[in-house]
């Protein structure tokens, strides 16, 4: 992949809830606030740097779009990751955005997009939609890219429902060699569906997500 372009916006700060009790002064002051901030450096190296939307957007009205996808931007064709929750763990991904070539699409004009030469690829994606009306749902998502080599890379998809995840494997199986995942049955019952993926390889790897869908069955 020879070809890459960044179009995130990397934010790098997470906020971290600390308690405490009364006012402290002097060498105190001083500890408490250097214990503070290693918490929070710990905390953000372990977590890793959200990439966030220019303005994100929820689905909390539970409606379909023209093609019946519930999910907010769902192909990618926004210039951002707008609708979904996209980490980079450990800052480890050296480039994950979206991508605006079309030979790397599943359909429309851009896919989601991830590369690393020298680190490993690990990244992970979520959207929750809530809403939904009464009924059974299906998951469907897009995939391809190269391993790199890895024997054991982690690649896939899942719903999380009524606190319960079901994971769907996916594979790197070649350029444009498109895998396909479907997660069939799912039955929230409190109207909210959180869908999302994993994807953690060597370094090396790359690939696109692409024409992700949740649709009433």
């Amino acid at each position: 992949m020879k070809r890459k372009l960044l179009h995130a916006v990397l934010v790098a700060s997470m906020a971290v809830a600390l308690s405490g009790c009364g006012n402290t002064s002097g060498i105190n002051a001083d500890a408490e606030e250097t214990q503070k901030a290693t918490e929070t450096e710990n905390i953000e190296e372990e977590r890793g740097t959200e990439v966030a939307a220019a303005e994100q957007k929820e689905n909390t009205t539970g409606t379909p779009d023209e093609n019946g996808n519930y999910l907010i931007n769902g192909s990618f064709e926004e210039p951002d990751f707008s609708g979904w929750t996209v980490t980079n763990n450990n800052d480890v991904t050296e480039e994950l955005d979206v991508y605006d070539r079309e030979t790397d699409c599943f359909t429309g004009a851009q896919s989601l997009h991830f590369y690393s030469g020298n680190n490993p690829v690990d990244f992970s994606m979520k959207q929750t939609v809530s809403g939904l009306e009464d009924g059974t749902y299906k998951l469907t998502a897009h995939i391809q890219g190269d391993a790199a080599g890895d024997e054991n890379p982690t690649v896939y998809f899942y719903a999380l429902v009524d606190g319960e995840e079901v994971k769907a494997d996916g594979k790197l199986q070649g350029y444009v060699n498109w895998y396909t995942v479907e997660i069939p049955g799912i039955t929230p019952t409190d109207g909210a569906i959180t869908v999302g993926a994993h994807v953690a390889t060597a370094p090396g790897g790359w690939g696109t997500i692409d024409d992700i869908t949740l649709v009433k069955e």
